[in-house]
This record gives structure tokens, C-alpha cells and sequence, in this order.
């Protein structure tokens, strides 16, 4: 089988099979036939017409002829379907409605930014309302102090340590283990000293003061029992050290009775040390969480969902500046690219252009082979002839046949029409890219010239301006609906 150039400069196998004088001859049996016809000296010596065989070869020839013929324009035609596609694919009109959708695109990004910062100032806008209407129903006059997460651990692990260390000290004499021993009590002491203090200043410390005085009816009591509880904790410790200075095999359920017996029966320095010491760091951690978030209940949540709205406002804008605007270059540089693909596309017609030459040359090659088969066919079937007749041979004999679409074969009409194709189409890409910016130069420039910063800082006006403008409508809505609700007749 042969090899045929395909329609992307590559091989496909041809259909027609390699034509030799032997399988031609063979085909019409030439020489047995040319020993046949000249037993009985046929052709005659004065026949100018051809014999049965030699027509019959010629029409196979012709037939192979066809064939091949059909072959290659079929080759040449599907090259042409393709590059005809492209020239209709690659237009003017495609870079207009590519620079429209790069504009559009463009517009878009601008439009969906502007949304998401208009929502985020609404947002922020209600946020401070409602922070400002807690403040006025709260009689808060001024904004809460927050502390940092890292400052408030650092001022309740500053005093568990300093306690641990003192009470570790103190616990040491009393106990069997020496100063691990002491260590690991003070430890726990120390931590639920803070725990207690903490909650006591996170919980009713800080509702004690509510506005709303039904609040002082569990604030107040928990607020004196929890006094009540780590002056009772701290003398139970105290207690229970000088218990174990009495007796070390002391266990601390023993510390019950003799605190109902007499609860300030504390006399040793040290453990009077240990009451006071815990008293006070319990105090201290009170003191921490009645100010770690805002001495008053929800004062600090809605200072803080204000504040992070508009920081997230603040975000937001420079967002703007930081990504959207390079985004924008990348979209608008793009209005560029028909350069490249039109490079790109003579680049590939330049391989449609060596397929097309394959496919002809493919061509010319097997029909130059179909015409020394046939000659090699003739030849046999003449020289078969000659030798078994005893007459003159035909004077045709002595010339060869002459096949005009064989011998002398036009030039294919698919390679004439794809190679004026191909230069159209050359030409048509080389002038394209002045032809597009001649045609939308006003689009170009229009592209080209929008001041993408201007741009950006009109759209946070904008944006600013109609978050306002949104949240404004929403608090006239609900006053309108105040109004309405205070009207009605009860």
C-alpha cells in the first residue's frame, strides 16, 4: 500500500494499490492474448483499430486513471473545506465581537467588585446603627476597651505562676513529697483561684450594673456568692495546709469539719499567707474578666462586628487596588491578540500549503507509474504478438498509444483553486490586523484608553455613595414602619 499526504501535512494509507506492468498485464492477461490473436495474425497487417485486448487494457487504465484522480481531489478538497473554514472563522467580524466581550468582560469585573464593596458598606453602615442603638438603649457613652487575646493570657498566667511558686513554697514543709509535691497542689490551687475569679468578673460582676434591673435578681446573689465561695476556697486551702503540718496522713475531706467547727481558725503565718495570696490573685483574675470583653454584657460584640464590617470595607478597597487592577490590564492587552493569531494561522497555512503539494505530487507520481505500466503492458502484449504471427504486424505497432489525460496530464484543477485559496488567504491575514484597527479604531481606542485607576476610584465612589444610599432607604422603610405601628388604635 502507498502512502498519501493527508489534510494536516501527515500520511494516510491510499486506497488504490501500487500499479506495476506485471499486475496490469496480468489483469488483461496481455501476453497470453497477444499469443492467441497472432495465431490467427490478428490484429491484421492492414488494421488501423486496435485489438479487443489492447482496448480492454486501455479502458483499465482509464479506470485506474479515474482513480486516482478521485483520490486526489478528494485529498485536495478536504484541505480546502479546512482552510475555508478558517478564513471564514478568522474575520473581522470575530476581533469586533472579541474586543466587545473583552470590553464587556471589563465592564462586568468593574460591576461585580462595585457590588461586593456597595453590600460591604451597607453592611458596615447597619452594623454601626445597631452598635450605635445599643449604645444609646445601654447608656453607654463611650467605646468599650478590648484587650488582645496575648495581654489577657499573659495576666492570667502571670498570676498562676506567681501564685503557683509562693503556695508550692509554702506547701513544701507540709508535704511528704518536699517541693514537687507542694508544687502540684499549689498548681491546682492556683488555677481554680483564677477560674473562680474569672468567671465571678466575666458573669455577674459585669451584669451586676445592667440597665435592666431584672438582672440584678441572680446578678447580685451570684455576685456575693462567688465573693462568699473563694474567701471559703482560699480558707479551706489554709486550713488544710496547717492540717497537714499536724499530720501528714491528713486527707482533705477532713477539712470540712473543722471549717464548720471555726472557719478563720487559720494561725500559722504561712497558711494565713496561702488565704491571703489566693484571695487577691482571684480578685485580680475578676478584675481581667470584667474587662477582657468590655465591662459591659454585648457592648464589646457590637463595637466589634462594627469595627470588623468596616475593616472589611477597608479590605475591600484595597482589593480593588491590589488585584482588580492588574486584572484589568491582563483582560485589556488581550484586545492585541488577532496579531498573533494571524501569525499563528500563516504559520499553519504553511503546512496546509505543503500538504496540498504532497497530495499533487503524490498524484503526477502515480500517474507517471499508471503510464510506464501501461507502455510495459502494451509492449508485452505486442511483443507476444510478434513473435507467434507469421504475417506483417498492424503498422500501429510501431507507435505507442497516446492517452492525453495520461501523457500529458493537465495540471489538477483542486491544486490550482486550494493554492489561490491559500494566497488569498495569506494576503487577507498579512492585511488583516491594519484592516481590524482601521475598522474599530474608535473601539480600540476606547478600550485602550480607559484610565483603569480613574476607573477604579469613581466605582468606590459609586459603590460608597450607593451602600449609603441603600441603607439610608432601609432605615426610612423601618421608621415609616414605626410610625404605622405607633398609629394603630389599641
Amino acid at each position: 500500500m502507498a502512502n498519501e499526504p493527508g489534510a494536516s501535512g501527515g500520511t494516510t494509507m491510499s486506497v488504490i494499490p501500487p500499479i506495476s506492468a506485471h499486475h496490469l498485464a496480468e489483469t488483461v492477461q496481455a501476453g497470453r492474448h497477444g499469443a492467441s490473436d497472432a495465431l490467427d495474425n490478428q490484429p491484421a497487417a492492414h488494421s488501423v483499430l486496435l485489438s479487443q485486448t489492447e482496448q480492454t487494457l486501455l479502458a483499465r487504465v482509464r479506470e485506474l486513471f479515474t482513480s486516482i484522480r478521485q483520490e486526489a481531489a478528494a485529498t485536495l478538497g478536504t484541505l480546502h473545506g479546512e482552510i475555508t473554514r478558517k478564513r471564514e472563522i478568522l474575520s473581522q467580524e470575530r476581533f469586533e465581537s472579541r474586543i466587545r466581550s473583552i470590553e464587556a468582560t471589563m465592564r462586568t469585573m468593574l460591576n461585580k467588585h462595585g457590588g461586593e464593596l456597595e453590600q460591604k458598606v451597607y453592611d458596615a453602615l447597619k452594623a454601626k446603627r445597631e452598635y450605635a442603638f445599643f449604645s444609646y438603649t445601654n447608656k453607654r457613652t463611650a467605646d468599650p476597651k478590648l484587650d488582645k487575646w496575648q495581654f489577657l493570657l499573659f495576666f492570667l498566667v502571670a498570676p498562676l505562676v506567681i501564685e503557683s511558686l509562693l503556695n508550692g513554697t509554702f506547701f513544701a514543709e507540709a508535704s511528704d513529697f518536699g517541693l514537687v509535691g507542694g508544687a502540684a497542689t499549689a498548681v491546682i490551687i492556683s488555677a481554680l483561684n483564677i477560674s473562680l475569679g474569672f468567671i465571678m468578673g466575666l458573669g455577674p460582676a459585669r451584669y451586676c450594673q445592667h440597665v435592666r434591673s431584672s438582672h440584678l435578681l441572680w446578678a447580685l446573689p451570684a455576685y456575693v456568692g462567688m465573693i462568699v465561695l473563694i474567701v471559703l476556697f482560699n480558707l479551706a486551702v489554709g486550713h488544710y495546709r496547717e492540717m497537714l503540718i499536724a499530720n501528714p496522713d491528713a486527707r482533705s475531706i477532713q477539712v470540712v469539719p473543722r471549717m464548720l467547727e471555726n472557719p478563720l481558725a487559720v494561725y500559722e503565718f504561712k497558711s494565713l499567707a496561702l488565704v491571703i495570696i489566693g484571695c487577691i490573685v482571684a480578685f485580680v483574675a475578676a478584675s481581667k474578666g470584667y474587662s477582657a470583653f468590655g465591662s459591659y454584657p454585648g457592648h464589646a460584640t457590637a463595637y466589634k462586628r462594627w469595627r470588623q464590617r468596616w475593616s472589611a470595607v477597608e479590605e475591600e478597597r484595597r482589593k480593588l487596588d491590589t488585584d482588580l487592577l492588574p486584572e484589568l490590564e491582563v483582560i485589556r492587552s488581550q484586545i492585541n491578540s488577532f496579531r498573533e493569531d494571524c501569525q499563528y494561522e500563516i504559520g499553519r497555512l504553511q503546512a496546509s500549503k505543503i500538504a496540498a503539494d504532497q497530495a499533487r505530487n503524490f498524484f503526477v507520481s502515480r500517474v507517471a507509474q499508471l503510464r510506464s505500466a501501461k507502455d510495459a503492458a502494451l509492449m508485452q502484449y505486442r511483443e507476444a504478438n510478434l513473435k507467434v504471427r507469421t504475417d506483417v504486424p498492424p503498422a500501429y505497432f510501431s507507435q505507442s498509444l497516446n492517452l492525453a489525460e495520461i501523457d500529458q496530464p493537465a495540471e489538477l484543477a483542486e491544486y490550482i483553486a486550494i493554492r489561490r485559496l491559500i494566497e488569498d488567504f495569506e494576503l487577507q491575514l498579512g492585511n488583516m490586523p491594519a484592516l481590524v484597527e482601521a475598522k474599530l479604531r474608535e473601539q480600540l481606542l476606547l478600550v485602550r484608553g480607559v484610565n483603569l485607576a480613574s476607573e477604579i476610584e469613581l466605582l468606590k465612589t459609586r459603590a460608597a455613595e450607593a451602600g449609603r444610599d441603600a441603607f439610608e432607604r432601609d432605615e426610612n422603610a423601618r421608621k415609616a414602619a414605626d410610625a404605622e405601628f405607633a398609629a394603630i388604635p389599641r
